[in-house]
């Protein structure tokens, strides 16, 4: 069996360019390695919903255009952290599975602290999924997965669906629920750091961690 093709996109508009110039040439430099095409979208593409729900009309639009077997969309404070792993690290621990998605915790001594009482709620879980690294089969369950959500986002879930975190929240609210087969949690390949600097200098080993979604972002210059 052929190995299977990734392509990789991160939203990234020209207003966040002063850290996401950074990330986006850590992530180019990845793909460049293991021969992924790697995209960057600059502009929202939905005039009614939130900037941030534009990345899952573009999840959709690019998964019926695209030939690669997967996309893995990543959030513009991501970095890869282990740039030796291919794709296939993450996606051979989860066989049969349509969506790979990181969680939404700090890890303290590789213990799983939710970030938010939130997300534990809604997702009845300890470990909610997180959006700033989420990798989908490019199959027709796909391209379903995230029309249906960006539906739920505009139909049943309107009235929350632009009140932070916004995409995530109807996505705890509804698919982790109604698909939860379809569905793998990453653990600490994917990790989340800079919530508590001090906490994270003590608590928290990420040098193993694929890739980091690194919350210590630059301030905007004046």
């Amino acid at each position: 069996m052929a190995n299977p093709t990734f392509d990789v996109a991160m939203l990234a508009t020209p207003n966040i360019d002063y850290y996401a110039d950074t990330t986006k040439a850590n992530w180019q430099a990845y793909c460049d390695r293991h021969g992924y095409e790697f995209t960057v979208w600059r502009e929202p593409v939905l005039e009614d919903m939130h900037l941030i729900w534009s990345k899952i009309e573009l999840m959709r639009r690019h998964l019926e255009k695209s030939k690669a077997d997967w996309l893995v969309v990543v959030d513009a404070d991501t970095m890869v952290n282990r740039p030796e792993l291919p794709m296939t690290y993450l996606t051979e621990k989860h066989p049969g599975k349509d969506f790979i998605i990181s969680e939404d915790v700090s890890r303290r001594f590789g213990i799983p602290i939710p970030l938010d009482t939130l997300s534990v709620r809604l997702c009845r879980n300890r470990r909610g999924p997180n959006c700033g690294f989420m990798m989908i089969r490019n199959n027709a369950y796909g391209l379903d997965f995230v029309t249906r959500w960006l539906a739920h986002g505009r139909g049943d879930c309107a009235h929350v669906a632009d009140i932070f975190p916004r995409e995530q929240r109807i996505l705890w609210m509804t698919l982790f629920h109604t698909d939860r087969d379809h569905i793998a949690m990453l653990g600490d390949e994917v990790m989340r750091i800079g919530n508590n600097a001090f906490l994270d200098k003590f608590t928290t080993d990420w040098s193993q961690a694929f890739v980091l979604h690194d919350k210590r972002l630059p301030q905007m210059p004046a």
